[in-house]
């Protein structure tokens, strides 16, 4: 009986007894250096002339959409997407491009296929594959916007439990601005977030 591979990342699943002195070179190349991949590997791609289809292959061979980075380069002047899986995984994405061209990750092939997250010139996100969005899924964003305070593109703010922040933060244009409860986002403020409570900003 062969090898076979999980469902979500390809990695190999040795059977018993069948790579007898042959493990080394099946585990390391099918599984340990993927596993590096999903975690910390990245990829750069221009999307300067076309949109970015992740690379996919069979189970145990290398693949930009097993990686864990995505970094869109070049100057395309207008909107760009990259189609990945309609998997359940994480990727950090990098907007590189220079000309302030937006890049979406959409799950599929196709421009309608899904809605997919907006990551605009200047800044990154982390986006999760959520299969609960109807009608198929879809891709949200975690967390991104230049790591919250400070980047060009979406920028978010989290504020967590029992987080005290101290500063100042000026609303991009074309953002939402305007007062929270007791917090003027547009101004320098302290803020405890009350215990049980999760104020995003965005």
């Amino acid at each position: 009986m062969a090898s076979s591979y999980t469902t979500l990342l390809g990695l190999v699943l040795p059977v018993t007894g069948e790579l007898t002195n042959t493990w080394g070179s099946a585990v390391n190349s099918s599984l340990t250096q993927l596993v590096e991949d999903c975690i910390a590997g990245s990829v750069s791609q221009s999307v300067t002339s076309a949109d970015w289809t992740l690379t996919t292959t069979a189970g145990g061979v290398a693949n930009q959409a097993r990686l864990a980075i995505l970094i869109a380069t070049g100057t395309p002047g207008t909107t760009r997407y990259i189609y990945a899986p309609q998997l359940s995984k994480m990727y950090v994405v990098v907007n590189n491009c220079t000309d302030q061209s937006s890049v979406y990750i959409r799950g599929g092939t196709s421009a309608s296929f899904t809605t997919g997250v907006e990551i605009e010139a200047g800044s990154s996100a982390l986006v999760a594959w959520d299969s609960t969005i109807s009608p198929s899924g879809d891709f949200i964003k975690v967390a991104g916007g230049g790591g919250g305070a400070s980047g060009t593109g979406g920028d978010q703010i989290f504020f967590e439990n029992d987080l005290t922040v101290t500063g100042s933060y000026t609303i991009p244009t074309g953002k939402n601005a305007g007062t929270f409860g007791p917090v003027s986002i547009n101004s320098g403020v302290t803020v405890t977030v009350p215990s049980g409570s999760v104020w995003t900003v965005v």
